[in-house]
């Protein structure tokens, strides 16, 4: 037999139960029913506390209103909501942008939030900002489309009409370029940078349309990556941007406007360099009416306008045009091509011929002269 003792021994049936031992069991189970008490106690105190700090760290900081100083925002066409209220932001009309998306959600009609130019006040709950602003497009708002391809002289009249504000406050307007924010690039001349798009203004401040189309050529500018193109291409921007003035009123079919670009940079690059003779920078050195004819006469293609590229070799020193972005990209985007002439054979469609030698081109030219003579009037 084994001098061991078993380790657990058993209750025999009948033997008396043994007190001291049950003793202890509910001694134990009581320390562990305890024990969880404390860590669940615990667990919900810190929960408590711990889930306090989350949900305050996910408050959207807000402004308490009602604001303090009036101030306008400029609101760029095609801004997104999430654009709108970083620009809120730092105006310091709302405190964060978190307040702004949270009042853009519990706003049915926030889609409609128009681009434009609003006064507001610093330091506006966010809810009340996103509704003033509704409210100013809703009342008074004046809407307006400047389409390509305007002059300056154009664009002007196209506003004062559409808006109600006379050229006159527009002309002493464009005089103050710091006031509506145009473009280091463009030298101080605002021909071609006051971007053709649709708008919404309130009140009766030229300003108000100015800055936003300026805005707008910064934003089309910056989305092309027009200064980098310009560098790759060895060029100034300005120069970029009048380049696309000149395919903005050359071309109407949207496949010919890199290939116009390709013509006037292989002028522009030959050895010797050519001159650009392009019909349309003679129309602005006369400034001669829309509608008038295709063609220009030998005596305006002498006149002696810097713009003139029949007189002077190179560019013209600026714009003669408003370019939309389809120009501007052509324009900063090139297609390859040994292209050195264009003309367009039919002014219905726009379809335009390109030739690498002056022969092939006088060919062409004799192809636009047959349609005119078919097509009485149109030339």
């Amino acid at each position: 037999m084994s001098n061991l003792l078993e380790p657990e021994q058993k209750k025999r049936p009948g033997e008396p139960r043994d007190w001291n031992e049950t003793a202890r069991h509910l001694k134990s189970a009581l320390a562990v029913i305890v024990s969880l008490a404390v860590l669940v106690g615990g667990g919900l105190f810190a929960y408590n506390k711990i889930g306090g700090a989350v949900a305050g760290a996910f408050v959207a900081e807000d402004y308490p209103g009602p604001g303090e100083a009036d101030v306008e925002v400029d609101i760029p066409q095609g801004s997104t909501l999430d654009e709108i209220g970083s620009i809120l932001v730092d105006a310091d009309v709302i405190q964060s942008t978190r307040a702004f998306n949270e009042a853009v959600r519990e706003t049915p009609n926030a889609n409609s939030l128009q681009a434009g130019t609003y006064t507001l006040k610093t330091k506006m709950p966010a809810r009340e900002a996103l509704q003033a602003m509704l409210d100013a497009g809703i009342k008074g708002g004046k809407r307006f489309l400047i389409r390509e391809g305007l002059r300056l002289s154009e664009q002007v009249a196209e506003l004062s009409k559409q808006t109600g504000i006379p050229e006159e406050a527009y002309n002493e307007a464009l005089k103050n370029p710091d006031a509506y924010g145009l473009p280091v690039m463009a030298k101080g001349n605002p021909e071609g940078f006051l971007f053709p798009d649709t708008y919404e203004m309130a009140g009766n401040d030229p300003n108000n349309a100015l800055k936003q189309m300026t805005a707008n050529f910064t934003r089309k500018a910056n989305e092309i990556q027009l200064e980098a193109r310009a560098a790759e291409l060895n060029r100034d921007p300005m120069e970029i941007v009048v380049v696309a003035s000149i395919i903005e009123a050359e071309v109407r079919r949207p496949e010919d406007r890199a290939k116009v670009a390709r013509v006037i940079y292989n002028r522009l690059e030959g050895k010797p360099p050519m001159k650009l003779q392009m019909d349309t920078t003679v129309e602005y050195a006369v400034n001669k009416p829309r509608g008038t004819g295709a063609t220009t006469s030998d005596a305006e293609r002498a006149n002696p306008s810097p713009y003139n590229t029949y007189v002077h070799e190179g560019l013209p020193p600026g714009p003669i045009a408003a370019p939309g972005k389809a120009a501007l990209e052509a324009a900063a985007n090139p297609e390859e091509g040994s292209w050195k002439y264009f003309v367009a054979i039919n002014l219905d469609t726009g379809e335009t011929a390109f030739a690498d030698t002056f022969d092939q081109h006088q060919a062409n030219v004799r192809k636009f002269q047959q349609w005119c003579q078919q097509n009485p009037g149109k030339c």
